[in-house]
């Protein structure tokens, strides 16, 4: 599936958030969205999954405007995980989980095995199975969060739209997540705060900075230490890590 932004723009009361974004997702790659604070990731991903309407350009859907696409068929197709909102969910885990299967479902249209075990399998592949009984509302924040992946998990989206999922997440479910969702083989478009985790897992990244997109191509070629600083304002180091076969950077202020 591929998913297109053409010259897109948008603005929020009087300020231009984005301008002229161009970026694409297709072959089943992972592709990250990087920059500092304020920079515009969120907003051009809150265009795509339909809460911001740009004020120009066209987002292509497998060359079918969005706009010409019902919010049903757009979630049938994409799958969205956000940074974790006051979610007031007054269910069990398992119930938050099924509602993945709502765009796949008609009205009043009951759960099946099928949805069941999808869930089920959700559950597993987040580390929350132990948990399907519990009441959502009972749970930490991480804990929430990885029941959203389950629920994003068993809408079986053919896309994915990460906006910065892992911020509540301690490190060792930051790992489980981005392993999870890489390994579905769907295109995944990511907003990351992590360089480390961007570069370790994302296949080509795009960096934006006050609005705009400065740069994009695979990480061990965009992310050097000047654009590190010219774009987040702090000296790094990247260093070479040969028995893994990838670089790391490393802040030195």
């Amino acid at each position: 599936m591929e998913i297109k932004a053409e010259n897109l723009s948008v603005k929020i009361g009087n300020k231009m958030i984005i301008r002229d974004i161009n970026a694409e997702v297709k072959n089943k790659e992972f592709v990250g969205i990087i920059g500092p604070n304020g920079s515009g990731k969120s907003t051009f991903l809150k265009t795509i999954y339909r809460v911001l309407k740009p004020n120009k350009g066209i987002i292509w859907i497998d060359g079918k405007s969005l706009e010409a696409i019902t919010p049903k068929e757009s979630a049938q197709k994409l799958g969205v995980m956000t940074q974790m909102n006051n979610l007031n969910f007054d269910f069990t885990v398992e119930e938050v989980v099924l509602m993945g299967r709502t765009p796949h479902k008609k009205l009043m249209e009951q759960d099946n095995e099928n949805d069941y075990l999808l869930a089920h399998e959700s559950l597993l592949k987040t580390g929350m199975a132990d948990f399907a009984v519990r009441n959502f509302n009972t749970l930490s924040g991480g804990e929430q969060q990885r029941v959203m992946m389950a629920r994003v998990l068993t809408q079986e989206p053919k896309a994915l739209i990460l906006d910065e999922p892992t911020n509540h997440l301690d490190i060792q479910y930051q790992i489980q997540l981005l392993r999870t969702v890489k390994s579905l083989k769907v295109e995944i478009f990511a907003a990351m705060h992590d360089l480390n985790l961007a570069a370790t897992y994302c296949d080509k990244l795009y960096v934006m900075n006050k609005g705009k997109v400065v740069t994009f191509g695979v990480p061990e070629e965009i992310l050097t230490e000047k654009l590190i600083k010219d774009v987040f304002g702090v000296q790094a180091l990247i260093v070479e890590i040969p028995s893994l076969n990838r670089k790391n950077i490393v802040f030195i202020g």
